[in-house]
């Protein structure tokens, strides 16, 4: 009787004994540390850029140009992510660093802006205009005049304001697009000097195109303000790629 009382409170003590373990190795599991992402390295400010991009500003927000290097100074412009600029030289004021801009699309935008929002860029290597002076301004449309026919494949067809090169004034673009459901959208614009660019609208909004290069997007009001690559620019209206 007595061995049997001895196994009885041997097998006991094994059963508490693996509970313990099972118990430690749950709270181990729960409190393991998640390692934390990567920060993202973001290039160096360079005060001696030949030209600036604009990077970093909120989604639907545009960056403030003012008429002195200060957050107090006389709002004179506000440009949009991927707007590029003649720089014109930087000064600290204040622990800030500002830099005096020049817009490439319009001279008369100029001023002082706040230098965290700006990426230096070569103006060497810039996109050009081709010869035969096709950047030449013209009379940008209404945005997304509508056209009573589309083609085959598409559902609507209009004429939208453009620019292909830095520089360029704002022209006019025709512009087809497939629509989609739930804010999907695929508009194919042709230039004038021939060739296309395909932009595609997701959840509502300009999300990517078939270009390599990064396409960036602000909104004022129902226009869509587009830019791909440091130079592609597009005024999109709602009703083209959603109707109504």
């Amino acid at each position: 009787m007595r061995s049997g009382l001895l196994s009885a409170l041997a097998g006991l003590l094994l059963l508490l004994s693996a509970g313990v373990s099972f118990a430690q190795t749950e709270s181990t599991d729960e409190t393991e540390p998640v390692a934390p992402p990567a920060p993202v390295a973001l290039p160096p400010f360079d005060p001696n850029a030949e030209a600036f991009v604009v990077e970093g500003v909120a989604y639907n927000d545009l960056l403030n140009v003012r008429a002195t290097p200060s957050a107090g100074g006389k709002l004179v412009g506000r440009l949009p992510n991927g707007a590029l600029l003649r720089n014109h030289g930087c000064k600290e004021n204040n622990g800030a660093n500002w830099c005096d801009v020049e817009s490439f699309e319009d001279a008369k935008v100029r001023g002082w802006v706040a230098a965290r929002y700006l990426y230096g860029e070569a103006i060497e290597g810039l996109p050009e205009p081709p010869a035969g002076g096709t950047a030449a301004a013209a009379t940008p449309p209404d945005a997304g005049t509508q056209a009573a026919t589309p083609p085959a494949g598409f559902d609507a067809i209009g004429d939208i304001p453009c620019a292909r090169y830095y520089g360029q004034p704002m022209t006019h673009c025709s512009a087809a697009v497939k629509r989609g459901v739930d804010g999907e959208a695929t508009i194919t614009v042709t230039w004038p000097d021939g060739g296309e660019r395909v932009i595609l609208f997701t959840n509502g909004r300009a999300d990517n195109s078939d270009s390599t290069d990064p396409l960036t997007y602000t909104r004022e009001a129902d226009l869509n303000m587009i830019r791909i690559g440091k130079a592609e620019r597009f005024e999109i209206p709602d009703a083209l790629p959603f109707g109504g």
